[in-house]
């Protein structure tokens, strides 16, 4: 049976549309598991813990920005916020609001970090990554170097 190759921008577009799917595409099963539960984790604790207004483009941008690394999702949840904003102080504090926000800025920036992970180890397979640090042959293949 001939071995399946893998189209990395295929991969990489896969990556954004769900976070980790891009790493099940390239077989690398355990790393795509790892990272869905741990970005989706994340953006889903931030829109609970913000009561669903963590998204929120007129109002943060630059966080917005970050947000749309975590996929499409975030346009969708955009489009379906209320039109009228939020009303900090009197359904949910300001607290919980700015950490929602930055808990799906830090999951979509998590995401991209995901993503130029697996685009690496497509172009450098031999080489060890932050993962490998504590492979013995990783190790030992730099000591005898």
């Amino acid at each position: 049976m001939a071995e399946r190759k893998v189209n990395i921008w295929f991969a990489l577009l896969l990556g954004w549309l769900v976070p980790g799917l891009g790493h099940f595409y390239a077989r690398r099963r355990l790393h795509g598991l790892f990272y869905f539960v741990t970005i989706a984790g994340l953006y889903g604790a931030g829109l609970v813990i913000a009561d669903g207004t963590a998204i929120n483009a007129a109002d943060h941008g630059a966080y917005f920005s970050c947000q749309i690394l975590a996929g499409p999702i975030t346009f969708a949840l955009e489009y379906l916020r209320h039109p009228e904003g939020i009303y900090l102080g009197e359904k949910i504090s300001v607290m919980a609001h700015q950490t929602g926000v930055v808990y799906a800025a830090t999951a979509g920036v998590l995401n991209l970090i995901a993503i130029c992970e697996l685009y690496r180890r497509h172009a450098h397979p031999d080489e060890p990554g932050p993962s490998d640090t504590m492979r013995v042959d990783a190790i030992t293949a730099q000591e005898a170097e």
